[in-house]
Order: C-alpha cells, then structure tokens, then sequence
C-alpha cells in the first residue's frame, strides 16, 4: 500500500503520563509510516539554532501535539520564537491523564485529526 507523504512537520510531548504516550505514539505513527517528518522536542528545548531556524523558515504545516492542559511541547516552542504551528492537545479526545488506557481506536482517532490538518 502507498502512503501519500503529508505536508507535515510534527512535534511532539512525550510525557511520562498516557496522555503524553498518546501523543507520542500518534506523531510517530504517522513518522514512522513516512507520512511526515517529527522533529525533537528536547532539541528545541536546548536551543538547537540550526533546528529552530529550519522549523521556523519552513513552508511545511508545523503540528505541535501535547499531552496535558501543562501544554509543555507549545510553551517550548513559544519561547523560542516558533508561533506557526497548529496546536491540538490529546485530551480533546476525551483521554483523561491518568486514566485512559492507551487503545488503539483512541489513538487512531488522534492520528486521523492530525493528518487531517494537512491544510497547507
């Protein structure tokens, strides 16, 4: 089966929690299926100029994922000066921190969200 590549960029919480496993394993999905490039959060978050420049000059939509109402991916990247990005926090699919178990038909329902937002 052909997988179309997406005109993405995705980063991504991966947080200790389930929600943070949720949005970790929904933008690696679609990663790992060749559908978009992921880029790392902590790289971002100890000033890799080289990629933060490439993120921020990029024609690519940029999709950050979090995994609480913390928003620690977002923030991350706000301080650094990245604001083109569409944000979407798992919790908006009814998984609760803490207590949602990872499931497959949950995190499809993520994944399918992100891919949708391949607006540009």
């Amino acid at each position: 089966m052909e997988t179309k590549e997406l005109n993405l960029i995705l980063v991504s919480c991966s947080g200790a929690s389930n929600t943070g496993c949720y949005a970790d394993r929904a933008v690696r999905e679609i990663a790992e299926a060749g559908q978009a490039q992921m880029v790392c959060l902590p790289k971002i978050a100890i000033n890799d100029k080289k990629l933060i420049e490439k993120i921020k000059t990029s024609s690519k939509q940029v999709v950050v994922v979090d995994g609480c109402p913390l928003n620690c991916a977002e923030v991350i990247l706000k301080e650094k000066g990245i604001t083109n990005f569409t944000h979407i926090n798992v919790t908006q699919f009814d998984i609760k921190k803490g207590e949602t178990p990872l499931t497959k038909e949950k995190l499809t329902e993520v994944v399918d969200h992100i891919k949708s937002l391949n607006i540009k």
